[in-house]
């Protein structure tokens, strides 16, 4: 059976649990503060500023919630995470420099900073799963 959530498979159950429901409950407030940002793009200021703080606030949060979980992981666990986080986060800044440099040379415009927090997350998942299956 695939694992949604592959960051807890080795959490314990109650802190898995409470991961896995509060992390919905964020990506909920999170992207309902960037859907608002997006349907508000031409309206008051006010409104924007208070999605952006819905959607800034459920990302924080989200961070929070992924440290606790982290702590709850015995020692090998953190290690391995660890390790998934740096070469993920390695990787997505190696990428996206690589890319900022080929665009300014080429005069493009598609490379946005926020790539680098899809290419960490990816990196980090799937050194997740290749590290997770050296250890087991």
């Amino acid at each position: 059976m695939i694992n949604l959530v592959p960051e807890t498979h080795t959490a314990p159950p109650a802190a898995r649990r409470r991961y896995i429901w509060r992390s919905v409950a964020i990506l909920a407030v999170a992207m309902t503060g960037v859907l608002a940002m997006i349907a508000l793009a031409p309206a008051d200021g006010a409104w924007r500023a208070v999605a952006a703080l819905l959607a800034v606030f459920g990302l924080a949060f989200g961070i929070y919630e992924f440290v606790v979980l982290m702590r709850a992981l015995d020692e090998l666990q953190q290690r391995i995470h660890m390790m998934a986080l740096a070469i993920g986060c390695g990787g997505a800044v190696m990428i996206v420099s690589g890319l900022a440099v080929a665009s300014a040379l080429m005069q493009w415009d598609l490379v946005q900073p926020a790539f680098t927090v899809v290419f960490a997350v990816a990196g980090y998942y799937a050194s997740l799963f290749a590290l997770s299956r050296r250890y087991t």
